[in-house]
């Protein structure tokens, strides 16, 4: 680096060396993963050890280790493969040691801290892993351009099992075919050759390839092919060729010559000759190998067969990377018909029923070590040949070459049609700051159209950053994409250990009507919420500084129009979600807020939405309770409990209804000129219908509940208390539940007139529009001159009285306490805390068990509770209370 002179001095150059693109062509590795969950599991930069945390946390947790590198760590290295399975539940870590090598399964258990190890075994020196993939029934949601959700097709075979099946490419040019539980009791591995034509079965297994003549073969790069709904596999290798491992199968030279130089030479002279001649094709071999795996019939995997395929010729340059990308098929119908002769047209249009799979082969010249490196790309293509099903056909579609900038990586795009491609700049300038180091950009993420590797126009770039510490030394290292496609986690090579989170390049907007529903947030988000994926990913983006104005707006709205045109009328199974996304998003946006007014508005909204959450969950809860005419007993202190709850948050709203009120009755000005204040997010439970709705059927519910209470016995001892506490509870409150009923009725018939445009615009900005100040104020005077309040119960409490008279500090008592997000109970502190990592919400178990399948359902069969948090997040980070 160097400034210049004079007034710029400030501005510094750096310059990218070719000795800081060795971890490229080296092809070493710092993992990363990024669960579906949004856990980030990343490895210790000097320990034997896999370290996790979520995105929203800066905490980190460890995963145990298997007990051969717990008794030894010294002789193990941190791992070098990270794998995570798509559906959330097994993650695999291989770890290279000294004496032999280790994989490692784990398995997660309720909470997203919680990980059991399932198995490991050692594998020795020569056959440790290289690649790794997993074959699983999942099905990704995706949303087309014009807002149509489906399902894609699961990658690769179809299993007849929901267990899935882990792949791995080992350094003797075996693949390794793990079978999981529960499909067999204990992990499986059947491994078979990919050099040649082989059947391995449960029961037989291919003997380990040994030293052939030159040397001894190890693959150093390798990549794993899954096609939509293809029962074959594709795995693409290169090679080293080393000396031979066994030193004594060379012949010892004979350093005596003979004293008769006309005598011909010994024996070990001449195989010694023919040894060093060897020598120079010892090195990185000039050719891509090529192998197709199949597994037993109807995707069973008790055989799995290969058959390796004409390999690619390609001397040269220094491979850096290995990377297939699939395309998604084409939906049925959409085919065109086969009127063309031409092979591989008709294999093309075959191909498009299971999606095309291309093979990105990335090298990196640094030429005379002079001159700037320049990196090389080549696009080859795989169909069918329509003459024989089994086999396939290459075709070599294009080479790009890069010249003013180094290719980094290539990573899948959520499009399916391109890649984003990351470039590193060779030199750039930034301005020098006495502060503390800032960012600056070190290169970008650009979008590539398959299979011509053209700049796609339709996409924007997103920069890659650094800060000025590393700049010029920070090459990536690993890499792992958000669970919705729209962040990059990369850690790299510095002197400290760094892992960085970018942002992933968008599409442009598309211009025309329902705009909103075409921008990919809209659509990534619906596709989320239908996939009951972590959003954490999508909403860091659209509450962060800098996104640009109404974003979040927009994609919320374009994001449930999306939702609504595919709900096929049943639009309550994803408004619950959709209130825990609004949640979520406004709770993010009170915790980043920097203005005090801003921040009260904000704590205001999240609050309300947390509290139509958890109405929603109560009503669920109390039909679950339902048994026949009445309530199982067996839970009926949860139920008080609950119905306390709702009978304190009852108070609050009809507080605000009256504060609004007020307002209304002093105004001296027109209705529309009156401001929306704090009070206002929490009418969004009567302006909406289906927070209305839930409101009305728990109001039923409490009703329903104090009244069989009231005809209870009074030798069912447990139930009669529980009576007389919900009975002085509803005694003293300032709603009048029964009079709610009737006026919810006409609330209903008013919240009738909104259209469905505007209730999606207040669930985006998370409070009711000013265009909805009329009906507002017809349902505040509905309510207010009602026989529902009370409001001298209402806005005076006993707690209240008694601090006035006696002076005695019962404002501690009357002051809402910190309370379980689920039970809704005063917290304890007396077991361990669940942390939701969605609304931040805690919850307190005190047996050490928790359920994790539906919020707060009862289960009657089998007599307890399985809980989740009530906005529909899931809990992490388990601590023991103090």
């Amino acid at each position: 680096m160097a400034s210049s002179k004079g007034k710029a001095r400030e501005d510094v150059h750096w310059q990218l060396g070719w000795w800081e693109l060795s971890p490229l062509l080296d092809r070493a590795h710092r993992p990363l993963a990024w669960s579906k969950s949004s856990v980030i599991f990343s490895a210790h930069h000097t320990k034997p050890l896999v370290l996790a945390r979520h995105f929203n946390s800066s905490r980190h947790f460890e995963l145990a280790v298997p007990q051969a590198i717990r008794l030894d760590p010294d002789s193990y290295s941190p791992p070098t493969l990270i794998y995570i399975s798509p559906d959330d539940d097994w993650l695999f870590a291989y770890f290279s040691g000294a004496k032999d090598n280790i994989g490692c399964l784990w398995h997660r258990g309720l909470h997203l801290d919680a990980w059991t190890i399932g198995d490991s075994w050692s594998m020795a020196h020569g056959a440790g892993i290289v690649a790794a993939a997993w074959v699983t029934s999942h099905r990704e949601w995706v949303v087309s351009d014009s807002g149509t959700a489906s399902r894609l097709p699961p990658l690769g075979p179809t299993l007849p099992f929901n267990s899935p099946i882990l792949l791995l490419v080992t350094e003797s040019r075996d693949v390794n075919v793990c079978l999981l539980p529960p499909s067999v009791p204990s992990v499986k591995i059947l491994r078979t050759s990919l050099v040649q034509s082989t059947t391995a079965s449960e029961s037989t297994s291919p003997p380990l390839e040994g030293t052939s003549l030159g040397g001894r073969h190890v693959c150093i790069a390798a990549a794993i092919g899954l096609s939509y709904n293809d029962p074959s596999i594709l795995i693409a290798m290169r090679s080293h060729l080393l000396p031979p491992d066994d030193p004594s199968s060379d012949h010892p030279l004979d350093m005596v010559l003979p004293l008769d130089l006309d005598q011909p030479l010994p024996a070990a002279h001449t195989t010694s000759t023919a040894q060093s001649n060897l020598w120079e094709i010892w090195g990185e071999e000039a050719m891509i190998e090529l192998c197709e795996v199949t597994l037993g019939k109807g995707g069973a995997p008790t055989q799995v067969s290969t058959k390796p395929l004409p390999p690619i010729s390609r001397p040269g340059s220094r491979i850096a990377d290995l990377t297939f990308f699939c395309s998604q098929p084409e939906p049925p119908g959409n085919a065109s018909p086969m009127a063309t002769k031409d092979p591989r047209r008709q294999a093309k249009e075959q191909a498009d029923k299971r999606g095309s799979i291309y093979l990105a082969a990335t090298f990196i010249n640094c030429v005379d070590y002079t001159s700037p490196p320049q990196s090389e790309v080549t696009i080859y293509s795989f169909t069918r040949n329509p003459a024989a099903s089994s086999r396939w056909s290459l075709y070599k579609e294009h080479t790009r070459t890069f010249t003013t900038a180094v290719l980094a990586f290539l990573i899948p795009s959520p499009s399916k049609t391109n890649v984003f491609a990351g470039f590193l700049d060779l030199s750039g300038t930034y301005r020098r700051s006495k502060k503390k180091p800032h960012e600056v950009s070190i290169g970008n993420i650009v979008a590539l159209s398959l299979p011509d590797l053209t700049n796609d126009d339709r996409w924007e770039s997103s920069p890659i950053m650094s800060i000025t510490d590393y700049v010029g030394r920070d090459v990536p290292a690993g890499l792992a994409t958000s669970p919705n496609n729209v962040l990059l986690c990369m850690s790299s090579f510095t002197p400290e250990p760094r892992v960085a989170i970018h942002a992933l390049p968008r599409r442009k907007p598309i211009p025309g009507p329902n705009a909103e529903s075409r921008a990919d947030l809209a659509r990534f988000l619906a596709a989320a919420v239908l996939a009951h994926s972590s959003l954490s990913d999508i909403v860091s983006l659209l509450i962060s500084n800098s996104s640009p104005d109404g974003l979040l707006s927009s994609s919320l709205v374009g994001a449930m129009a999306i939702l609504e045109n595919n709900s096929f009328g049943l639009s309550d199974v994803w408004l619950y979600e959709v209130l825990g996304v609004a949640t979520e998003i406004a709770r993010g946006k009170y915790l980043k807020a920097p203005d005090s007014a801003e921040k009260a508005l904000l704590e205001a909204q999240w609050t309300s939405l947390h509290d139509m959450c958890s109405v929603a969950t109560l009503e669920t809860a109390f039909s679950d309770c339902r048994d026949g005419d009445s309530y199982d007993l067996e839970a009926i202190w949860q139920l008080v409990g609950l119905a306390m709850w709702f009978k304190d948050y009852l108070e609050r709203l009809i507080k605000d209804c009256v504060t609004i009120g007020d307002n209304f009755a002093n105004a001296q000005t027109q209705v529309s000129a009156i401001p929306l204040g704090l009070a206002n997010s929490s009418l969004l439970h009567f302006l909406h219908r289906y927070p209305l709705n839930n409101l009305q059927s728990t109001v039923s519910h409490v009703k329903r509940l104090r009244d069989d209470l009231k005809s209870l016995s009074p030798k069912v001892e447990n139930a009669q208390m529980a009576k007389e506490l919900l009975m002085d509870s509803f005694a003293c409150s300032g709603v009048d539940v029964d009079a709610l009923s009737s006026v919810l009725e006409e609330v209903k018939v008013i919240s009738a007139t909104i259209s469905a445009s505007e209730l999606r615009q207040c669930l985006a900005s998370f409070s009711p529009i000013p265009s909805l100040r009329p009906q507002i104020q017809q349902i505040v005077e509905k309510i207010c001159s009602s026989k529902t309040v009370n409001r001298q119960k209402l806005f005076i409490k006993a707690a209240d009285l008694v601090d006035a008279i006696y002076q005695w500090p019962a404002a501690e008592y009357a002051k809402e306490k910190d309370r379980d997000i689920v039970t809704k109970g005063v917290l304890l502190h007396r077991g361990t805390i669940l942390r939701c990592v969605r609304c931040g919400g805690r919850y307190e178990v005190s047996d050490g068990k928790v359920g994790d399948h539906i919020s707060l359902r009862w289960r009657a069969w089998e007599r307890t509770w399985a809980y989740q948090c009530i906005c529909g997040g899931s809990w992490t980070f388990s601590v023991v209370a103090p």
